[in-house]
Parts: structure tokens; sequence; C-alpha cells
């Protein structure tokens, strides 16, 4: 039976395909065949292809010579520079699985996915290994390798460079330094990678109902499939100039501005922070032509009171992902980058970018995300989860095929919770027109979605339990103009604290313990929290009454 999509689907893209080949061994191949073509520009330093593959040949066997073995998982902690994408693509070729973790994490929540992943390997930033410092008596790192962003900056950079990037390299007791590791490595090929579908790529960390985040545990086929389905969804080719500030650690920058963009043997600018009017001089300069980034980045960069002074006339396609788009933002766009495609995206750590719905090139709909390209997807009753509903009901978004995980690392039973007969559950609920158009229109897993950031409530009321004056603490997500939503924190004290600490004080604490995008923007306490029959904190009472707030004018 014909997929109801299919009557939408773009001309010139394959609905199947197959892959063959680890995505580093793209790179080589671009390698060879045009060995001068710049692959990453950085503030003005330019790296061929030649260089990228011969860097990654050598940090590969530099993790072979310190021990890393088949399987085992090497961290990432580092903002977007040449050297995570040497280090993603080392790790690959050596046998590894990539840990990236997020650069703006705090010392609580590095120390425990270093530790879920049971990491022994660490490549990082040196200005961000203070909080991991912070940590190491209580991990198990047996390497640890360090780079500073100095390290590939060009003596004229061509754009402004962010404040880290200016500071002295430093180094740290027991570190070995990412250059001399590569110096010394030998210049051999080198590809560990023996089965796509059954070596693991990544163990990309998501959130969750039990307040923790899982490692997804995704394949090389997965990760592979995702990022050459992109290629033929966007018609990428070498031709085309990649915007690479959206974050890599992420699902959506590692398959959007990494691996697609190297796998069509295309140009990546790397900036390693969004700062609205550099990224805004970057496209001017570079002449940018696609880029996908979080809804929150367009709409600070038309928040530049001189955006117009800039050239964004280069561009064939923008696409969005996280909040959904605005017609009015849409027009805004349209009018810097009259030649862009528009459209948006949906997808989840657990599918990869591009395993949810995309939108079909020229049949952008209103209101809804788009198609699915590389996955079935249905939408079940939200019961049961086991009846495939009509047309434009709304029930749980559920996807199968190539992209989804293949568990979550060490969970068995959570796994088995939302992987049922091969179809991923999302906790999404949604529907899809006749077209096949899916929309969504909430979260069963009451995530807030922070900037294109998931925030999960429960991890960040466990991550509040660790401060002594919290008895109680329930969090949800409330509307913020800019980043679509913020977390809320609703707080009992403990007897001893009341009326001796302020929820200012909560939220300082907050800056020092959260990532930025997790933090709580305010802090509420109360004498008690809303509760089920079966004493259970109900978030959603708490939610509604936000909305109250806001519906008589109070909020």
């Amino acid at each position: 039976m014909e997929k109801r999509w299919y009557k939408v689907w773009p001309p010139g893209v394959p609905k199947s395909f197959e892959v063959e080949k680890p995505i580093s061994e793209y790179v080589r191949e671009w390698a060879s065949k045009a060995p001068e073509k710049t692959a990453l520009s950085f503030y003005g330093k330019d790296i061929t292809y030649k260089e990228l593959n011969d860097a990654i040949d050598r940090i590969a066997w530099g993790l072979v010579n310190l021990g890393v073995k088949k399987g085992d998982r090497v961290v990432l902690h580092m903002q977007n520079c040449p050297q995570f994408v040497i280090g993603f693509f080392g790790i690959l070729r050596a046998g590894g699985v990539v840990v990236a973790l997020n650069p703006m994490f705090k010392q609580t929540e590095l120390e425990y996915e270093i530790n879920d992943a049971q990491a022994e390997t660490l490549i990082g930033l040196d200005f961000l290994f203070k909080e991991v410092e912070k940590i190491r008596d209580r991990i198990q790192l047996k390497n640890i390798i360090l780079t500073s962003l100095r390290d590939y900056l060009p003596k004229n950079p061509v754009l402004p460079l962010p404040r880290e990037a200016q500071e002295p390299k430093r180094s740290f007791h027991g570190a070995l330094d990412f250059i001399e590791l590569m110096d010394k490595s030998p210049q051999r090929t080198i590809c560990n990678v023996t089965d796509l579908k059954e070596d693991l790529a990544l163990l990309q960390y998501s959130g969750g109902t039990t307040g923790l985040p899982k490692g997804a545990m995704i394949s090389h086929y997965s990760l592979d499939y995702a990022s050459v389905g992109t290629v033929y969804w966007f018609h990428l080719s070498e031709k085309d100039v990649h915007m690479g500030v959206t974050p890599f650690f992420h699902v959506l920058g590692l398959i959007k501005a990494v691996c697609a963009p190297l796998i069509s043997g295309g140009r990546v600018v790397v900036l390693s922070r969004f700062v609205p009017d550099v990224v805004a001089e970057a496209i001017d300069h570079y002449k940018c032509t696609f880029w996908e980034a979080a809804t929150t980045m367009f709409v600070a960069l038309l928040g530049l009171p001189d955006i117009k002074n800039y050239d964004f006339s280069s561009f064939r396609a923008l696409w969005t992902g996280g909040v959904t788009i605005s017609l009015e933002i849409q027009k805004k766009i349209k009018k810097l980058a009259p030649d862009a495609l528009i459209g948006e995206a949906y997808g989840l750590s657990e599918t990869l970018a591009q395993g949810g719905a995309i939108t079909p090139l020229h049949r952008y709909k209103p209101g809804f995300l788009g198609i699915s390209q590389l996955n079935d997807v249905k939408i079940v009753d939200l019961e049961t989860g086991q009846k495939e509903l009509p047309p434009n009901e709304q029930g749980e978004i559920a996807i199968k095929g190539p992209t989804v995980m293949r568990g979550y690392w060490n969970r068995p039973e959570e796994t088995k919770e939302v992987l049922r007969d091969g179809w991923f559950y999302t906790g999404d609920i949604g529907l899809m027109d006749e077209e096949g158009y899916i929309k969504i229109v909430g979260r069963k897993k009451e995530l807030i979605k922070c900037s294109g950031y998931s925030v999960f409530p429960p991890e960040v009321e466990h991550l509040l339990y660790g401060h002594q004056a919290v008895a109680e603490v329930a969090v949800t997500g409330i509307p913020d103009p800019y980043r679509g939503e913020s977390p809320k924190a609703f707080i009992v004290l403990k007897s001893e604290y009341r009326g001796k600490i302020k929820e200012e004080e909560i939220i300082e604490w907050c800056k020092e313990n959260m990532a930025t995008y997790k933090r709580p923007r305010e802090v509420e306490f109360r004498d008690e929290l809303p509760k089920s029959g079966a004493a259970k904190i109900l978030r959603r009472i708490l939610k509604e009454e936000e909305k109250d707030k806001i519906r008589s004018g109070c909020g």
C-alpha cells in the first residue's frame, strides 16, 4: 500500500536507498578526488579535505595507541570547532562510540553522563575542562586529551572572535595535548567499523520520565542513513556553503552541519558560538547557501538593528527546528533571503534529525512540520497505542525505520516502554492529514522546548533536589516570547529554611549547577504542591494555573 505522503513527494528524491560505508569514508573519498577543496572554514582558517582526512586518521591512531578499543565510549566535550569534527570522525574510525556532551553542562550533569556511559577517554576544550576538573575524583577517565580554540585560529581572523578564543591556552595535570597526539601518530589509513548495523556510532543522551538522561544507542547505519537522506532531500552538493553554528553535540547540528555537508563535499563555516552579528557577518562574507537551526536563532538575527546591511541573498534553503516558526517570521526571513526555500523539521535524539518529519521543498503547508522521509510514521490512540488513527485525529506519534535507535544504553525496561514491535513511541501528541503532513499539538511526556532544546522536568527536578533547602519541587514550562518555553520551578522549602532563603538565591544556584537553557527562569515558593490520591505531584495543574494567570492578564 502506497504511503499517503507519496502524493506530495518531491521530485528527484529517492523513496528508498542504501548506505554501504561509514560516513568518515565519504570524507576520505573527497580527500582523494578533491584534496585541495575547502572542507572547514574557522574564522578565516581554511582546512582542506586532505588536511581534514589526514587529521582524522592521525587522531584515530592516537586513540587506538592509547588503548581505545572497538565499542569503547569516548566523550567529546567541545563547542563547535574543527577539533570537534576531527575528534568525532577520529573516534568513529578508531571503532569507538561518540558521547557528545553539551558544552553548557555543569559538573553534576557531566558527572552523571560520563559515568553512565562508562567512558574512560575524553577529548575536550581546555577552557571547558574546569567543570570536569571539579569531578575528576568521581569519574573513571584514563585518557584526557585537550585542545584550545587557538590551535586552529588563523593569524588574521576575518570575523570577530569569541572571548574564549582570545584567552591563553591552558594545561591541566595529566592531560595530553590534542595537536601533539596527532603529530606523533602515524599517517596511515584506519577504519575499524566492520558492521554498519551492529556497530554503535553514538550514545546520544536524551531525557525521560525517570528524571535522568538516557543514552540512545545509534548505529553507524542509522547515522549514515539520516545523513545521506539529508543530502538527497536538499540536493546538497560540493557547491554548497553551510552555516555551521548550530551546536554540533546536538543531533540537529551533527547531521545538518557536519555529516551531510561533508558527505556531499560542501564547505562548513564553523563558528564556536551563536553571536547574532558575527553569524550575520559570516553569512555575508562566505555567501552561505544552507542553514538549519533553532527558530530562536532566526528570531535573534531578525532582531539586529542593522540586519538589512548584511547580504543573505546567497541562501537557497533555510530550515528551522525546535519551535514552530510563525508565518510572520517566515515573511521577514524571505525579505532577507528572497531566493531561499523555507521549511521546518521534526526529529528526536532517538530518531536523529531528519528522522521524524521534514517540509518538502516547494510544498510548505502552514501549521504543519512536513512529511516523513526516512521512516514510517503513524498516529496511534493514546490509551493502548495499538490502534492507528485516521487522518486528522490526534494521538501519539510512533516512528519505525532505519534511523530509529537500537534502544537505551543499559536501560532494558525503559527501552521496552518506548520500542514496541520496532515502533518508537515518541510521547509526542500529533496528527497527520490526508497528504501525510504531520502537526504536533502537545507533549505526552510534558517536556519543555526551550530555544530548540528539549528540557525534561524530571531531570531539572532531580538537579534541584541537590539544593539543601528543597523539600519538594515540580517543574513545568511557561510561555516565553523568545525561547518558546522556559522552565519554572515550584518549590516547597524544608521547614528550617522557610523565610530564610529567597527565590533569587535558588536561581543563582541553578546558574552554577545547570546548563543555561535548562535552568528555571522563575522560582515560586509554595506551602504545598498539588497531588493525586496516590501522592503523585500533578504538574499539569501547575501548568493550568500558569495558563489561567496569562488569560486573566496576571502573568
